[in-house]
């Protein structure tokens, strides 16, 4: 084994879904516990995980009402949050990267959640003509992390998690290993 070691960066509600909305009429399983396809792929694989901040729990707490990335954004004080939030995580994975040595600290990828008004990569919900949908676009906090790990000058592959597809989160990790 190289000296070096991966790591990635999750959001919160994969390793505890209790920080998300309460979905009525949905399996206890989807309401508690961790998304458990990804943390085993960590395990198999020896790699890291670091967890961001919930910025919707962090914000509204629980329990609280399923929003859209509209009804966030219209939330005074929400998107300053989630611009705090995400300068802080990128803060921390610059300095993780820049001053490790041995082992090397690199980041494998950035997984966010597939629908999230927040967390989504290329899949928020938004209110179109009155009806909710989903759309390609990054949700609130993900936007404000690719800005600031881009002023942080580092070069950081984003996934998305569908918890009704977590294997496709999985492709996309070996898609990433297998360029190494």
């Amino acid at each position: 084994m190289g000296m070096e070691s991966r790591v990635l960066v999750l959001a919160h509600c994969l390793l505890n879904k209790a920080t998300r909305w309460w979905q009525e009429g949905k399996p206890l399983e989807r309401n508690i516990g961790l998304a458990a396809e990804i943390i085993e792929y960590a395990l198999r694989h020896n790699i890291g995980v670091i967890q961001m901040p919930c910025p919707e729990f962090t914000f509204c707490g629980n329990p609280r009402p399923s929003r859209t990335k509209d009804e966030y954004e219209s939330l005074p004080g929400f998107k300053e949050h989630c611009d705090r939030l995400a300068r802080s995580v990128a803060e921390q994975l610059k300095t993780l990267t820049s001053i490790s040595v041995r082992p090397r600290i690199y980041v494998l990828a950035i997984v966010g959640v597939r629908r999230s008004p927040s967390c989504a990569v290329r899949s928020a919900t938004r209110k179109v003509c009155g009806e909710v949908k989903v759309v390609e676009e990054r949700g609130v906090f993900m936007d404000a992390l690719e800005r600031h790990i881009a002023r942080e000058g580092l070069n950081v592959e984003f996934l998305e998690f569908d918890f009704d597809h977590p294997q496709e989160a999985i492709i996309g990790l070996k898609r990433i290993l297998a360029r190494e």
